[in-house]
């Protein structure tokens, strides 16, 4: 399994600099200098905080089952997993640069292919895919081109400037998609896009408080932001907490008691003995369309735990969007890799078949275990 993923981190970190470096050469002194200018930002607004205590992992997640992808189709290098509200599979294959669909028990139904939409981008490579609409697929790559097909693997739109450059991560609600965008010149914000890929709003929301840190790290792909049925939430690498796009009132945020604040930022391309220095909140996930979960790495020594040979700190923290239980908070032994319907999904081992041959990793699942009150 992946327990181990702070190698992998680095990777996808690595992959995002030379993306823009290449794109944008003219530019990408200038951009940096802009960030560095800038600094540590203010505190966002005062919001009421609840702590969020740590249980044992058992009393959140349970192990429910494991699905067997179709080996007709081998997969070399799963780069990012959605799941729709069936349980249907959308992996993207780093290696292939291909995205493929299976159905809730692992059967093969489609491929997605972007150079038959995009013939001129050969260097197209998949940073993230999600579900749209209920009858839709949409591809991305990390710097700026996407491409939306029907779930035939049919090309419906495709744009090479498709969406922002600087989007790191977009989710979905019906025909809407919500951007998260790298921090850039002072403008936080989110853009809102069509089936079209047109732009049809620009919600401003809260900036990194950590500008440097932010800017070159981007957590898990594809994952700092995260739809559900109140709206979209966000997360920069030093929150304790997911944000709603759209502030509210009454917004409660939840504080991990493994949680440390960064005292101050990141000095540039940070080390990896950097961010072991404080927490890093790397994903956000939607359990259900009202549950978010957050997943931290590089929680801080106390919280390591031991499984066997396998000694892991990553961080879990749940809570609920409509407060319909109270959050608690959980050092996990598994990497998440994506969550719908009630459940997380971890990539497994690649399966042994009949014959000596290897076919595709393992998806295993935990259910989530909703907190009582009466335990708070």
């Amino acid at each position: 399994m992946r327990e181990l993923r702070l190698t992998g981190f680095a990777n996808f970190v690595s992959l995002r600099l030379h993306r823009i470096k290449r794109l944008v050469a003219p530019n990408w002194i200038a951009v940096p200098v802009v960030l560095l200018m800038a600094g540590c930002r203010a505190e966002e607004p005062s919001v009421h905080t609840i702590r969020s205590p740590v249980v044992p992992f058992h009393e959140m997640f349970e192990l429910a089952d494991t699905v067997r992808l179709d080996p007709s189709i081998l997969i070399g290098s799963i780069g990012f997993l959605d799941v729709s509200e069936t349980g249907s599979l959308l992996i993207t294959d780093y290696a292939s640069r291909i995205t493929h669909l299976f159905s809730a028990t692992g059967k093969h139904m489609q491929s997605f292919s972007v150079p038959e939409c995009l013939p001129d981008d050969s260097d197209f490579s998949p940073w993230s895919a999600r579900f749209v609409g209920g009858g839709h697929v949409l591809v991305m790559d990390l710097s700026g081109p996407a491409v939306l097909f029907d779930l035939n693997g049919a090309c419906v739109t495709g744009k090479r400037g498709g969406l922002h450059l600087l989007v790191k991560s977009f989710c979905t609600r019906d025909d809407s998609i919500f951007t998260h965008k790298a921090y850039d010149r002072g403008q936080a914000s989110s853009t809102v896009y069509n089936l079209a890929l047109e732009p049809v709003a620009e919600v401003p929301i809260n900036p990194p408080r950590l500008v440097v840190l932010n800017f070159n790290l981007v957590g898990m792909a594809g994952r700092s932001i995260e739809c559900f049925n109140d709206g979209a939430y966000y997360v920069y690498l030093e929150n304790m907490d997911a944000m709603p796009l759209r502030a509210r009132p009454d917004q409660i945020r939840y504080r991990p008691d493994f949680f440390q604040r960064w005292p101050k930022d990141a000095p540039d391309f940070p080390s990896a003995a950097d961010l072991r220095k404080y927490p890093t909140t790397s994903a956000v996930f939607a359990l259900d369309a009202s549950t978010r979960m957050l997943f931290f790495i590089g929680l801080d020594r106390q919280w390591v735990r031991r499984d066997g040979d396998t000694v892991y700190s990553f961080g879990l923290s749940v809570a609920s969007n409509q407060n319909l239980f109270p959050s608690r908070s959980t050092v996990s032994p598994v990497w998440p890799e994506a969550a719908a319907n009630g459940y997380f999904y971890v990539v497994g081992d690649y399966e042994s078949l009949p014959g000596g041959e290897v076919g595709n990793p393992l998806m295993i699942r935990y259910r989530f275990i909703p907190p009582q009150h009466e335990n708070v």
